[in-house]
């Protein structure tokens, strides 16, 4: 688990985490939400991403999702405070579900590939 410091345009400095260690962040800032999972997190992640694409908290969901397919994905330490408690629920159960490993690895790969392609259609 490796975080750097980078630079943006402007000069500032931007903190880069890793994928494991900005899961663990996530897990850290939910350890008080208390939400019911949903039966299936991907599922509601893509309707999620889909009934607002172009939302912030979409764009992060499908970086996620990605990550977890092994598509190289960067995420901002600043990031981990994007989510509103219902999304951060559902992230947390979507970490948990991958995790378990409940769902197939070409369940993950369609959902990302869905994900993206919302993106896409939006100019993303």
């Amino acid at each position: 688990m490796t975080n750097t410091m980078t630079f943006d345009e402007h000069g500032s400095s931007v903190e880069r985490l890793s994928f494991a260690m900005f899961q663990e962040q996530l897990r850290h800032v939910a350890r008080f939400v208390t939400a019911a999972a949903p039966a299936n997190p991907l599922d509601a992640v893509l309707k999620a991403i889909h009934n607002n694409p172009a939302m912030s908290q979409a764009r992060l969901l499908t970086r996620i999702l990605a990550a977890y397919i092994g598509r190289q994905v960067s995420f901002r330490s600043a990031e981990v405070s994007a989510f509103d408690k219902e999304h951060l629920a559902l992230v947390v159960a979507l970490m948990d579900s991958h995790d378990a490993g409940t769902l197939p690895a070409t369940e993950w790969q369609r959902a990302a590939d869905e994900a993206e392609a919302a993106q896409h259609d939006i100019g993303g």
